[in-house]
């Protein structure tokens, strides 16, 4: 989808029941394209590698190239290592050591982002929102890698191309409010039968939206009305079963 917060700090940031994470204030959300996306992809699995390896001359190569695809650039007198500081900067861990004598602290006279002659706009906010969250963390004393966090979505990008081949993660169904009938059911144990056909309707109609958005009106012909219709009824069948089991249980 390309979609992410692009100011999230603490206050921003609200803790829910069930360690839950919920982000207000959108006034600074983007949405990046589908090449940026997969330029984004292959920058943040060079990154982990780097860490994972300590680096090497081919992933300071590879680090060049991948800003200038960005449309990053330097200026004259930086060293080779700028383009591979700049990227463990945006996307490595908050102490990782830094090539080419450079400082891991953005604000330091040292820092990669001294050697930048131009940075592009899509990145400002995402290495915003980057540096914040490994601030947050440090800060906490959270040991947390956002490459290695990332990779595994930056591998399936990079696996589903240019057209994709998942549900965003933003798009999963909002839970109902929690009912004080609701929390005595689960501090015995039990689901409640509101609760699971609420999820299947959610997540029936989440299905059908995802497919008809990727496929368009001919989504509608894969598979037909009435066997779809039965489907449905057969599901619910289930989930009424199971949860009057478990409640009488």
């Amino acid at each position: 989808a390309g979609f992410f917060h692009g100011d999230p700090h603490p206050g921003n940031i609200f803790l829910m029941e069930g360690a839950r994470v919920a982000l207000i204030d959108c006034g600074q959300v983007k949405q990046i394209s589908t090449d940026f996306r997969l330029k984004l992809a292959q920058a943040v699995l060079s990154v982990d590698e780097w860490q994972q390896t300590g680096g090497s001359p081919e992933l300071v190569q590879r680090a060049k190239e991948s800003m200038a695809e960005f449309g990053v650039t330097f200026v004259d007198d930086a060293p080779d290592e700028a383009a591979a500081a700049l990227a463990l900067l945006l996307f490595g861990d908050p102490d990782a050591p830094m090539p080419g004598g450079f400082s891991n602290a953005e604000l330091s006279p040292d820092s990669p982002i001294k050697a930048i002659a131009s940075f592009p706009q899509e990145l400002v906010l995402l290495g915003r929102a980057t540096i914040l969250i490994k601030g947050i963390a440090k800060r906490l004393g959270v040991r947390w890698s956002l490459a290695a966090k990332w990779k595994p979505a930056a591998e399936a990008a990079l696996e589903c191309g240019v057209d994709g081949c998942t549900m965003p993660v933003w798009s999963s169904p909002v839970q109902p409010a929690v009912t004080p009938a609701a929390s005595a059911a689960r501090a015995a144990g039990r689901t409640r039968f509101a609760e699971v056909a609420s999820s299947l309707s959610a997540a029936g109609k989440l299905l059908g939206s995802w497919a008809i958005g990727r496929s368009g009106a001919a989504a509608r012909y894969v598979v037909p009305e009435p066997i779809r219709a039965r489907a449905k009824k057969v599901a619910l069948r289930v989930a009424t079963r199971v949860a009057r089991a478990r409640d009488t249980a």
